[in-house]
């Protein structure tokens, strides 16, 4: 049977001239072909949509109430699979407003979340490492209908970028900031040594407590840094540049983190 045939045979289901698909119509790899013209007619031609809006447009539901569940339960497969039979390989499951049942779960699914985060960072977008801290924020994970990942992954951008990348970023580099990573004294001073040298470029402390303003944390988006570890007080940011000024091993000069 050729693919007009097909397709009129589904026209005549969907408009109830046919009460149901012929025996046998979807058994064996002839019928995972069927399944695939009318799944593509459905969606191209039927309602619309543009391939590339699948994801965003359809979901379960829709495949079901145009009568594609009595032949996806002959496979035994979920409503992704009967997109993915239809273009194989175009989308990803996670992509889908709805991943499949039990998608995200357990270690496969944490393990999938990572891959899914990867894959939008390296090959989606093509992000380099410089940007990932800036690009990988709360809107990054609903952008890319990651949220099931962002919820198994901890709610945080850095804990998940973290399992992808272990070791190569610090969590104060991120626009959303971790929970609590303002109260650790360890990375308040390495954010602060690295927006003061390598960003305001001071030579030392001593230049660093002279020279230093309010509006400086403002104009490197820093705000949560000055509120969070210094109660939005230039004192008490004063009082931090004179603490490490008094440390020896400091020497005076800001020494590469790197």
């Amino acid at each position: 049977m050729n693919k007009e045939q097909v397709i009129k045979i589904y026209q005549d289901v969907l408009t109830k001239r046919r009460k149901r698909f012929p025996n046998y119509f979807f058994v064996g790899d002839e019928g995972k072909k069927y399944m695939r013209y009318v799944t593509c007619y459905l969606l191209e031609q039927h309602l619309t949509v543009p391939i590339d809006e699948i994801p965003s447009q359809v979901t379960a539901n829709t495949l079901w109430s145009h009568r594609l569940r009595p032949p996806a339960m002959l496979y035994g497969w979920n409503y992704y699979e009967v997109i993915d039979n239809a273009y194989p390989g175009k989308f990803k499951p996670w992509q889908f407003q709805q991943a499949p049942d039990k998608y995200w779960d357990g270690e496969e699914g944490e393990r999938r979340a990572v891959e899914a985060v990867k894959y939008v960072i390296e090959d989606k977008l093509k992000l380099s490492m410089e940007e990932v801290p800036f690009k990988v924020n709360f809107h990054f994970f609903k952008q890319h209908g990651l949220g099931g990942a962002f919820a198994l992954l901890g709610y945080s951008p850095f804990q998940i970028v973290e399992a992808i990348y272990p070791g190569v970023f610090r969590p104060w580099q991120f626009a959303h900031v971790p929970m609590n990573c303002w109260k650790n004294e360890e990375y308040i001073r390495e954010a602060m040594d690295n927006f003061l040298f390598k960003q305001m470029h001071f030579s030392s402390y001593d230049e660093a407590f002279l020279q230093l303003k309010g509006m400086d944390f403002t104009d490197f988006q820093l705000t949560g840094l000055f509120q969070m570890a210094f109660d939005s007080r230039m004192n008490n940011v004063k009082e931090w540049i004179k603490t490490q000024l008094s440390n020896d091993k400091n020497e005076l000069f800001y020494v590469d983190l790197n």
